[in-house]
């Protein structure tokens, strides 16, 4: 079976753009009635945490965590998927780190040292375990020195196994020592990130005396053929001594993977602290399960007898657990197997350190007599019954992330947003359906005016910006840029030309290969140089429009502004400002130049080519003819280059528009009760009826809000 490594994560940007936008304007109505909410701390902290999901709609990674015990071949597995030797095995459990593996423009690897915050909390850590051993409270409560401190635990540990003629296991003892040494002297080799080559990542589990300070290690590789967006991490799982890792481990499965691999050994099926750790999480959270693939590793090492007592012990121990499993998630095959035929069939097994040393048992287990040619190996890898399960393991792998796991992200972070609006509905119906009562008839009076003025006055600023957005919609015929602004171009375009140095152009183009020969090829670079046509077209564009738009800007922001200075709160008067400032029409029309004029470098090229063949007796003659034909060949370019150019401007203008007009109604719907306070306040109200008033309008407009987003998530 052949499986698509290089498939693509399917674009789901505009739901997964559509759903941060729907968070973001949750939290912009909680925010705005917050302060009026009888909200209990639970609630509260409730509803904030959903914040997170911004954050992590904005990743743009897909995480595929590996979980397994010491012996059950993560690494392998992980290097099966490569398709390359690259992730060593660790020698023992305890020197596993978090190992992350990504796509690189080239292959390399970087060793991520703990900071002295993450050394002193490792250290705590260990002495608490000590202390436990020994019956003591060890933490360092006087903030003694931390040489002397952990002097102090050396003698305590000598009287313990005096008094009790008994010892301690020395591993946490001999960690704490390290780090002590480390904090109090600290050596440069273990600090910060340190780059290093692919072929040394062995040296870092292999006897690695800096083990103990090792963050992380992050791998990137060239020519990765996995899918784009695709992050491999092999978890050190929870046996490790750095209590750092084993947090890593924790937070990846419950929080980070949008997938994850149990890897397991087939004499050991769903033991040690990795399956205990799914099994709580499977309590409290069965859906986090649903993400897990199941790979039982080295299935050609146990004999028949034996792998029926494996399949039987996983069906047994999946049952005790309670873990719901898909059929099509749980795999039985030999990673290394694997492994040593995609190398061979891809003809670079003899780039590899250690696996040409497992050819033999490769050659036993698969029933040949020598070592197999490309073309066996490739026949192996489809049709070998314990190496197709690893190929369908991947093709189901990638399937999954291709379509479910995305699609099942959008949906949890919807569930979520669904939920804490529904919280939130539920504080804000009975206000909004009985606020606002007054019993004393003038207040009432007066209050009813001042929401009716307050509307009266919103309407107008509508109208105002509708107004504008119409103009520009419909602005004259639409001509911006006139001819009279492209000879001025012209003009400066010679200008410029007429000013070139001969003396320096010459000197340019005698640089080269052949510094006898005029290298004409060099010519269009040095008029580019020169004259910088893409700045004068920008300069130019951007001065047409500014002056067209601009000025209208400065007109509705006016216009807003003398309908009722005094309703205006401070507040909103600056969001105006800032909406209707500059800054946003320049920073569009500076793009729209970009693109306008990006084929500029191309006609440049074009150009050259065509000066190839300018005649001429002289040098100097024929440099004469190239810059009149260069002068000739822009203005062309020039002239239809603007042919274009009004009706893109008129395009890009209308979006401006159209996006004011969106922003500043939704700033006068945010704003009404900010403005019916306001408003309140210059009717000389009662500062209790003027607070009112901000407190119904602000909820009425919130409640009405939120229902219309919750309608947009479950219609």
């Amino acid at each position: 079976m052949q499986n698509n490594h290089s498939q693509q994560i399917p674009d789901n940007s505009q739901k997964i753009q559509s759903t941060i936008q729907q968070f973001q304007e949750y939290f912009a109505i909680y925010e705005s009635v917050f302060p009026y909410l009888p909200i209990k701390d639970t609630e509260k902290s409730s509803i904030e945490k959903r914040k997170d999901w911004i954050s992590k709609l904005k990743q743009t990674e897909f995480h595929v965590a590996f979980l397994g015990s010491y012996s059950a071949g993560k690494s392998t597995i992980i290097n099966g998927i490569l398709g390359r030797e690259i992730l060593p095995e660790a020698n023992k459990s305890t020197t596993a780190f978090p190992t992350i593996v990504k796509k690189g423009e080239k292959d390399q690897a970087f060793i991520y040292f703990m900071d002295d915050k993450a050394q002193r909390i490792l250290y705590d850590s260990f002495i608490t375990e000590i202390g436990h051993k020994i019956g003591k409270n060890l933490s360092n409560e006087s903030h003694e020195p931390l040489g002397r401190h952990f002097q102090s635990i050396e003698e305590a540990i000598k009287q313990y196994e005096t008094e009790t003629g008994s010892s301690i296991d020395q591993q946490a003892l001999g960690k704490s020592r390290l780090l002590v040494r480390n904090l109090t002297n600290p050596n440069s080799n273990y600090q910060g990130r340190k780059e290093i080559q692919l072929s040394e990542l062995g040296n870092y589990v292999e006897g690695y005396e800096g083990a103990i300070y090792v963050d992380k290690i992050e791998v990137f590789v060239e020519n990765l053929n996995i899918a784009d967006g695709i992050v491999l991490v092999d978890l050190p799982g929870l046996g490790v001594d750095n209590k750092r890792h084993k947090e890593f481990t924790q937070d990846y499965i419950k929080e980070k993977a949008k997938a994850f691999v149990v890897c397991i050994n087939p004499f050991k099926v769903l033991q040690g602290e990795e399956i205990e750790f799914l099994a709580e999480i499977n309590k409290k959270n069965p859906t986090i399960i649903q993400r897990a693939f199941w790979v039982i590793n080295q299935w050609d090492i146990p004999n028949k007898t034996q792998k029926k007592e494996a399949i039987n012990s996983f069906n047994q121990r999946v049952g005790d657990y309670h873990f719901i499993i898909k059929e099509e998630r749980n795999f039985q095959t030999s990673a290394l197997n694997y492994l040593l035929l995609k190398t061979i069939a891809q003809g670079t097994i003899d780039q590899s350190k250690k696996l040409p040393g497992h050819l033999e048992t490769l050659i036993k287990t698969i029933g040949l007599e020598n070592e197999p040619s490309k073309d066996q190996a490739k026949d192996l890898l489809l049709n070998h019954p314990d190496i197709v399960p690893f190929s369908q393991f991947l093709e189901s792998l990638y399937k999954y992330l291709n379509k479910e796991a995305k699609d099942e992200f959008i949906a949890d972070a919807r569930k979520e947003l669904l939920e804490i609006i529904c919280k939130l509905e539920r504080l804000l119906k009975e206000p909004y359906h009985q606020y606002g009562q007054i019993s004393n008839p003038q207040e009432r009076e007066k209050w009813d005016a001042v929401i009716s003025q307050s509307q009266l006055f919103i309407d107008q600023l509508k109208e105002k910006v509708k107004e504008f957005a119409k103009q520009i919609r419909t602005h004259e015929d639409g001509q911006f840029w006139q001819e009279s602004d492209t000879n001025e171009i012209i003009q400066e375009l010679h200008q410029k030309i007429v000013q070139i140095d001969e003396k320096e152009l010459k000197n340019y183009l005698y640089t080269g290969e052949d510094i006898n020969k005029e290298q004409m090829y060099n010519f269009p670079d040095f008029m580019k140089k020169k004259i910088e046509l893409n700045s004068l077209m920008k300069k130019r564009l951007m001065s047409v429009v500014y002056i067209a738009f601009t000025e209208r800007l400065s007109t509705l922001l006016s216009d807003l502004q003398t309908i009722n200075l005094s309703y205006l709160p401070e507040e909103v008067s600056k969001k105006l400002e800032d909406s209707l400032c500059e800054r946003d029409i320049l920073m569009r029309l500076s793009g729209l130049s970009d693109a306008l004029f990006s084929q500029y470098g191309d006609k440049l090229h074009e150009i050259g080519e065509s000066l190839k063949d300018c005649s001429g007796q002289t040098f100097s003659e024929r440099l004469k003819q190239a810059i009149e034909r260069y002068e000739n060949k822009l203005i062309e370019y020039i002239r239809e280059t603007i042919k274009e150019l009004n009706p893109n401007i008129c395009y890009s203008l209308k979006n401006h528009a159209e996006y004011l007009e969106e922003k500043l109604l939704e700033l006068f719907k945010d704003c009404q009760g900010k403005i019916s306070s306001q408003i309140a306040q210059t009717t000389e109200l009662d500062e209790a009826i003027a607070s009112e008033v901000t407190k119904q309008t602000t909820i009425t407009n919130s409640y009405e809000k939120l229902i219309t987003l919750k309608s947009s998530i479950t219609g």
